[in-house]
Protein backbone atom coordinates (compact mmCIF):
# COMPACT_ATOMS: atom_id res chain seq x y z
CA UNK A 1 0.00 0.00 0.00
CA UNK A 2 1.61 3.40 -0.95
CA UNK A 3 1.62 6.05 1.71
CA UNK A 4 -1.18 7.89 0.05
CA UNK A 5 -3.38 5.49 -0.27
CA UNK A 6 -3.02 4.85 3.32
CA UNK A 7 -3.89 8.36 4.07
CA UNK A 8 -6.72 7.76 2.18
CA UNK A 9 -7.71 4.68 4.32
CA UNK A 10 -6.97 6.48 7.61
CA UNK A 11 -8.96 9.34 6.42
CA UNK A 12 -12.15 7.29 6.64
CA UNK A 13 -11.21 6.35 10.47
CA UNK A 14 -11.19 9.43 11.41
CA UNK A 15 -12.93 11.16 13.75
CA UNK A 16 -14.06 15.17 14.03
CA UNK A 17 -14.30 14.99 17.37
CA UNK A 18 -11.07 13.01 18.04
CA UNK A 19 -9.49 15.01 15.71
CA UNK A 20 -10.21 18.45 17.36
CA UNK A 21 -9.64 16.94 20.92
CA UNK A 22 -6.59 16.04 19.87
CA UNK A 23 -5.16 19.61 18.61
CA UNK A 24 -6.63 21.29 21.86
CA UNK A 25 -4.39 19.01 23.53
CA UNK A 26 -1.41 20.05 21.26
CA UNK A 27 -1.73 18.51 18.28
CA UNK A 28 -0.77 20.23 14.99
CA UNK A 29 -3.49 20.73 12.36
CA UNK A 30 -2.16 18.00 10.23
CA UNK A 31 -3.90 15.46 12.77
CA UNK A 32 -6.15 12.91 11.47
CA UNK A 33 -8.07 11.86 14.64
CA UNK A 34 -7.57 8.38 14.98
CA UNK A 35 -7.63 6.31 17.87
CA UNK A 36 -4.96 3.96 18.93
CA UNK A 37 -6.45 0.94 17.87
CA UNK A 38 -6.53 1.73 14.50
CA UNK A 39 -2.81 2.32 14.35
CA UNK A 40 -2.57 -1.26 16.19
CA UNK A 41 -3.96 -2.93 13.63
CA UNK A 42 -2.00 -1.50 11.01
CA UNK A 43 0.65 -2.14 13.05
CA UNK A 44 0.09 -6.03 12.53
CA UNK A 45 -0.99 -5.79 8.81
CA UNK A 46 1.87 -3.97 7.44
CA UNK A 47 4.69 -5.12 9.89
CA UNK A 48 8.36 -4.16 10.59
CA UNK A 49 9.93 -1.89 7.88
CA UNK A 50 11.80 0.86 8.78
CA UNK A 51 11.93 2.04 4.88
CA UNK A 52 8.08 2.40 4.75
CA UNK A 53 8.09 3.45 8.42
CA UNK A 54 11.05 6.60 7.86
CA UNK A 55 7.94 7.35 4.74
CA UNK A 56 5.23 7.72 7.24
CA UNK A 57 7.20 10.04 9.93
CA UNK A 58 7.99 12.84 6.62
CA UNK A 59 4.52 12.48 6.45
CA UNK A 60 4.64 14.59 9.49
CA UNK A 61 1.44 13.64 9.87
CA UNK A 62 0.80 12.86 14.45
CA UNK A 63 -0.62 9.61 14.04
CA UNK A 64 1.39 8.17 11.02
CA UNK A 65 4.61 9.18 12.89
CA UNK A 66 3.37 7.03 15.92
CA UNK A 67 2.79 4.24 13.40
CA UNK A 68 6.12 4.66 12.13
CA UNK A 69 7.69 4.25 15.59
CA UNK A 70 5.69 0.55 15.61
CA UNK A 71 7.18 0.00 12.53
CA UNK A 72 10.64 0.41 12.57
CA UNK A 73 13.39 -1.54 14.89
CA UNK A 74 16.14 -1.17 17.29
CA UNK A 75 18.24 -2.49 14.73
CA UNK A 76 17.89 0.36 12.72
CA UNK A 77 18.40 2.93 15.88
CA UNK A 78 20.92 5.83 15.46
CA UNK A 79 21.88 8.60 17.34
CA UNK A 80 21.14 10.81 13.94
CA UNK A 81 17.88 8.94 13.36
CA UNK A 82 16.57 9.91 16.87
CA UNK A 83 18.02 12.66 17.04
CA UNK A 84 16.26 13.98 13.75
CA UNK A 85 12.50 12.68 14.79
CA UNK A 86 12.85 13.94 18.83
CA UNK A 87 13.27 17.47 16.98
CA UNK A 88 9.66 16.96 15.21
CA UNK A 89 7.85 15.40 18.30
CA UNK A 90 4.97 18.40 19.25
CA UNK A 91 2.29 16.29 20.60
CA UNK A 92 1.88 14.15 24.01
CA UNK A 93 0.86 11.26 22.08
CA UNK A 94 3.74 10.93 19.60
CA UNK A 95 6.25 11.66 22.64
CA UNK A 96 4.72 8.58 24.41
CA UNK A 97 5.19 6.18 21.28
CA UNK A 98 8.29 7.65 21.28
CA UNK A 99 9.49 6.78 24.29
CA UNK A 100 7.56 3.35 24.67
CA UNK A 101 8.57 2.12 21.13
CA UNK A 102 12.24 3.80 20.36
CA UNK A 103 13.51 5.44 23.16
CA UNK A 104 12.85 2.18 25.68
CA UNK A 105 14.82 -0.31 23.65
CA UNK A 106 17.80 2.05 22.34
CA UNK A 107 21.01 0.98 24.11
CA UNK A 108 22.24 4.66 24.07
CA UNK A 109 19.83 6.29 25.66
CA UNK A 110 21.45 7.26 28.98
CA UNK A 111 23.73 9.38 27.04
CA UNK A 112 21.06 10.99 24.86
CA UNK A 113 19.50 11.69 28.37
CA UNK A 114 22.52 13.27 29.72
CA UNK A 115 22.79 15.56 26.58
CA UNK A 116 18.86 16.54 26.36
CA UNK A 117 18.32 17.75 30.39
CA UNK A 118 20.10 20.82 29.39
CA UNK A 119 17.47 21.45 26.63
CA UNK A 120 14.49 24.17 26.85
CA UNK A 121 12.56 22.36 24.58
CA UNK A 122 9.48 21.10 26.03
CA UNK A 123 9.53 17.40 24.26
CA UNK A 124 13.23 17.19 24.66
CA UNK A 125 13.29 17.69 28.17
CA UNK A 126 10.48 15.21 28.53
CA UNK A 127 11.74 12.99 26.44
CA UNK A 128 15.52 13.24 28.65
CA UNK A 129 13.64 12.58 31.80
CA UNK A 130 11.64 9.41 30.55
CA UNK A 131 14.99 7.72 29.81
CA UNK A 132 16.19 8.82 33.43
CA UNK A 133 12.69 7.34 35.02
CA UNK A 134 12.95 4.03 32.97
CA UNK A 135 16.81 4.03 34.04
CA UNK A 136 15.97 4.06 37.88
CA UNK A 137 13.07 1.46 37.59
CA UNK A 138 14.66 -0.85 35.55
CA UNK A 139 18.59 -0.37 35.90
CA UNK A 140 20.45 -1.76 39.11
CA UNK A 141 23.89 -0.85 38.34
CA UNK A 142 24.30 2.41 38.14
CA UNK A 143 24.79 3.77 41.59
CA UNK A 144 22.91 5.95 44.01
CA UNK A 145 25.22 9.00 43.92
CA UNK A 146 24.57 9.17 39.70
CA UNK A 147 21.13 9.38 40.56
CA UNK A 148 21.61 11.80 43.47
CA UNK A 149 22.77 14.09 41.15
CA UNK A 150 19.65 13.97 38.53
CA UNK A 151 17.55 15.05 42.02
CA UNK A 152 19.42 17.44 42.43
CA UNK A 153 19.23 18.71 38.63
CA UNK A 154 14.77 18.14 38.73
CA UNK A 155 14.92 20.38 42.03
CA UNK A 156 16.70 23.19 39.96
CA UNK A 157 14.94 23.36 37.54
CA UNK A 158 11.11 21.55 37.65
CA UNK A 159 9.09 25.19 38.60
CA UNK A 160 10.82 26.98 35.65
CA UNK A 161 10.27 23.70 33.30
CA UNK A 162 7.97 23.46 30.16
CA UNK A 163 4.30 21.58 30.98
CA UNK A 164 5.12 18.20 28.87
CA UNK A 165 8.27 18.08 30.74
CA UNK A 166 7.44 18.41 34.45
CA UNK A 167 5.17 15.38 34.24
CA UNK A 168 8.25 13.17 33.64
CA UNK A 169 10.57 14.92 35.83
CA UNK A 170 8.04 14.54 38.40
CA UNK A 171 8.31 10.51 37.88
CA UNK A 172 12.11 10.58 37.72
CA UNK A 173 11.88 11.77 41.25
CA UNK A 174 9.28 9.19 42.10
CA UNK A 175 11.38 6.05 40.81
CA UNK A 176 14.54 7.14 41.90
CA UNK A 177 13.21 7.59 45.48
CA UNK A 178 11.87 3.81 44.91
CA UNK A 179 15.21 2.91 44.52
CA UNK A 180 16.69 2.68 47.92
CA UNK A 181 16.48 4.07 51.39
CA UNK A 182 19.07 6.31 50.61
CA UNK A 183 17.75 7.44 47.99
CA UNK A 184 14.08 7.49 49.55
CA UNK A 185 15.22 9.86 51.93
CA UNK A 186 16.88 12.19 49.56
CA UNK A 187 14.25 12.13 47.07
CA UNK A 188 11.54 13.14 50.02
CA UNK A 189 13.61 16.34 51.03
CA UNK A 190 13.47 17.56 47.58
CA UNK A 191 9.75 17.10 47.44
CA UNK A 192 9.09 18.79 51.09
CA UNK A 193 11.36 21.30 49.24
CA UNK A 194 9.64 21.91 45.88
CA UNK A 195 5.88 21.70 47.39
CA UNK A 196 3.41 21.60 44.91
CA UNK A 197 4.05 20.94 41.25
CA UNK A 198 1.77 22.20 38.82
CA UNK A 199 0.97 20.29 35.51
CA UNK A 200 -1.53 20.84 33.24
CA UNK A 201 -3.02 18.04 31.78
CA UNK A 202 -5.33 19.70 29.21
CA UNK A 203 -8.66 17.26 28.52
CA UNK A 204 -6.54 14.19 28.23
CA UNK A 205 -8.22 12.61 31.75
CA UNK A 206 -4.66 12.35 33.00
CA UNK A 207 -3.86 12.77 36.61
CA UNK A 208 -0.69 14.02 38.50
CA UNK A 209 0.49 11.02 41.38
CA UNK A 210 1.06 12.58 45.00
CA UNK A 211 4.67 11.65 45.01
CA UNK A 212 5.35 12.09 48.72
CA UNK A 213 2.33 10.34 49.60
CA UNK A 214 4.03 6.91 47.65
CA UNK A 215 7.39 7.85 48.40
CA UNK A 216 6.12 8.10 52.17
CA UNK A 217 4.75 4.65 51.73
CA UNK A 218 7.70 2.99 49.76
CA UNK A 219 9.62 3.87 52.92
CA UNK A 220 7.09 2.77 55.90
CA UNK A 221 7.28 -0.49 53.70
CA UNK A 222 10.70 -0.90 52.59
CA UNK A 223 9.46 -1.43 49.43
CA UNK A 224 12.69 -0.56 46.99
CA UNK A 225 12.80 -2.00 43.89
CA UNK A 226 17.17 -2.38 44.33
CA UNK A 227 18.86 -2.18 47.90
CA UNK A 228 22.07 -2.77 46.91
CA UNK A 229 22.65 -0.96 42.98
CA UNK A 230 26.15 -1.99 41.92
CA UNK A 231 29.19 -0.66 40.33
CA UNK A 232 28.26 0.54 37.00
CA UNK A 233 28.25 4.44 36.92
Amino acid sequence: MSITELIEELKGLSSAALRNEYIKNGASDKVLGLKFTYLQYYKKEIGKNHEYALRLWDTQIPELQILATMLTSKKHFSVQLIEEWNKDIDFYLLSDAFIGNVLTPYNGSLALANKWIYSDDEYTLRHAYSIIFMLAKENGFMKDEAFSKYLKKIEEDIQTAPNRAKETMLYSILNIGRRSRRLNEEAIAVMERLGQVNIEHGTTGSVTPDVMAILKIVKKTGGYIFYAPGDMV
